[in-house]
């Protein structure tokens, strides 16, 4: 029974490979789906979805960028390369797990075989989470009171002011968690010593009591590097530039797919506006990649732009783009990396 197929874990991977399996097929056959647009009179102008891909990929570029700012700080051997191992090692990891819990804590592990403290690599992590929950929230704070006339007049108001709702409360929630957990030695370590017990148990962690030394040291490591992080202005201020870049790259995907149908009467504010929606509602959705969700909240957002039978297709490409692309572009990094986060892992909770 040890490796039986019927493990919760592998029903709930079945699930989720089904679930995304369906939407694809959904969005390519049904009516004024991808596969009547191809059998259609209408041209798809190809430099614009390009420019969509492009988009993404300065999105991914971003993420290394910033993730290099915050470690190369301390750790002058970390190199760039070593970052888009990182970057792109989360990316795959948050893009398979549900709420993108994976991301972060491979990345940690692989920070670690880097020689990279587990402490500081988790403080400066959590840290750039927090600049990315802070920016997407403003962006969309933003979005909401500069679109206030384009959302009463949606056809589809009620469901979009209960995504809304349910975005902003969610993400307020995420944020308030990470700074209450990063400022409150007390808490964190509460909070750390739960969940180790807890891995302990299901046989990931062992041992756990002798760790106990080592999870504190990790914890001062942690706090002293969130109390030095806000010495350090300059850093955190290109952090927040180059975050707000990053999503405005990804936002822009949805315009340059709306383009590339021919379409020209939205600005892209209108569509990184209805990006930024997306987002916001479907970050916390606990499916990997909130599939389902996040199709929902793209024809229910987007519905005004894609006219003329091209929602459906829009929805599919917008997908490959963001979303299956980026897990067949950053796996073979994640496959490259294995073997080092496989030594982490085995050292739990070492004192460095």
């Amino acid at each position: 029974m040890k490796n039986s197929i019927f493990k919760p874990k592998y029903i709930f991977n079945a699930l989720v490979i089904g679930l995304c399996a369906g939407i694809v097929l959904y969005f390519f056959f049904s009516k004024d789906g991808l596969n009547d647009l191809i059998h259609s009179d209408t041209r798809v102008i190809w430099y614009w979805i390009a420019a969509a891909v492009a988009s993404q990929l300065v999105y991914m570029l971003i993420e290394a960028i910033v993730i290099y700012i915050f470690i190369k700080d301390d750790y002058k051997k970390f190199r760039f390369t070593d970052s888009v191992k990182v970057a792109f090692m989360g990316l795959f990891w948050s893009a398979i797990t549900p709420s993108s819990t994976g991301g972060q804590p491979m990345q940690v592990y692989l920070l670690h075989s880097m020689k990279i403290s587990i402490g500081y690599g988790t403080s400066r992590l959590m840290q750039k989470f927090m600049v990315y929950q802070v920016v997407l929230t403003l962006i969309s704070i933003i979005s909401v009171l500069t679109n206030i006339p384009f959302i009463l007049s949606s056809r589809n108001l009620s469901i979009i002011l209960l995504l809304l709702a349910f975005g902003f409360i969610s993400q307020l929630a995420v944020t308030g968690m990470v700074l209450l957990f990063s400022f409150s030695p007390k808490l964190s370590r509460k909070l750390i010593m739960f969940f180790a017990k807890i891995l302990n148990k299901i046989k990931i962690i062992k041992n756990v009591d002798e760790k106990i030394e080592g999870i504190d040291k990790q914890l001062n490591t942690f706090h002293t590097s969130n109390k030095d992080i806000y010495k350090k202005p300059k850093l955190l201020t290109s952090a927040f530039i180059l975050t707000f870049l990053q999503f405005i790259a990804m936002f822009l995907v949805p315009y340059f797919i709306f383009r590339s149908f021919g379409f020209d009467f939205a600005s892209p504010v209108q569509l990184i506006s209805c990006q930024a929606f997306v987002n916001l509602m479907s970050g916390m959705i606990p499916i990997p990649g909130a599939s389902g969700a996040a199709e929902l909240g793209f024809t229910a957002f987007f519905s005004t732009f894609f006219i003329n039978g091209t929602l459906k297709s829009a929805a599919l490409i917008w997908r490959v783009i963001n979303y299956y692309g980026v897990i067949a572009l950053t796996g073979p990094f994640a496959y490259m990396t294995k073997d080092k986060t496989e030594e982490a892992k085995k050292e739990d909770f070492p004192e460095d």
